[in-house]
């Protein structure tokens, strides 16, 4: 349990949230017995690997009422985190249909207020959000492609990335324009945390559009 006392810590959660973290780590637990949603390696210990990856995200976002929409958001991560620790406008958006009645289940389970798309990406309806958020979706080409519809020239992009993230942050240059600030994350030394502002298409990419 010291890595809910670093989060305690690091991050203020009053006891009302850290109960709610408890209960959607039972709940990812029990779920996940029948239905493969997480890596069962992940859950020996979740409140590492999930609650102190995902809740680091907050750092970076000082308005709890700022719109954030999760992309690929799987169990609910990091986008549930972020409601359960108080942002008040989080939208979650995923493909997987089971991933999404978890989801849902414990929306309705822990009283958790969020919008929740069962879509692609590629289609959900566009809208500009404050904040764009992603884990493990995908490489940051294709994750650009997916944000550029939902940003404005005051959106961030907060993704949470592994040991290729030069890597494709050098390939990404090639097609997009953007500003980026790598953060080591606090669950992995591995794990880094970018955040990307005024993306724009390059020139290059415009023509092939």
């Amino acid at each position: 349990m010291s890595d809910l006392k670093e989060i305690k810590n690091n991050f203020s959660i009053s006891s009302f949230q850290e109960e709610k973290l408890k209960n959607f780590i039972l709940e990812l637990k029990r779920f996940n017995k029948h239905t493969n949603i997480v890596g069962k390696s992940t859950l020996t210990n979740p409140w590492k690997s999930h609650i102190l990856d995902c809740i680091q995200i907050s750092s970076f976002i000082d308005d709890k009422n700022s719109s954030i929409l999760d992309m690929g958001t799987g169990a609910g991560l990091p986008g549930l985190v972020l409601a359960m620790v108080g942002y008040k406008n989080v939208n979650l958006v995923d493909s997987n249909g089971k991933k999404i009645n978890f989801v849902r289940f414990v929306c309705n389970k822990l009283n958790l207020k969020a919008n929740i798309f069962l879509d692609r990406i590629e289609v959900l309806k566009k809208e500009k959000y404050d904040f764009l958020t992603s884990r493990a979706l995908a490489n940051l080409n294709k994750l650009f492609t997916y944000s550029h519809k939902f940003s404005n020239h005051d959106t961030v992009l907060i993704f949470l990335k592994g040991k290729t993230v030069n890597y494709e942050i050098k390939e990404a240059s090639k097609k997009w324009s953007f500003d980026s600030e790598i953060y080591q994350s606090l669950s992995d030394k591995r794990g880094k945390v970018l955040v990307v502002k005024n993306l724009k298409f390059t020139k290059w990419q415009k023509s092939y559009q």
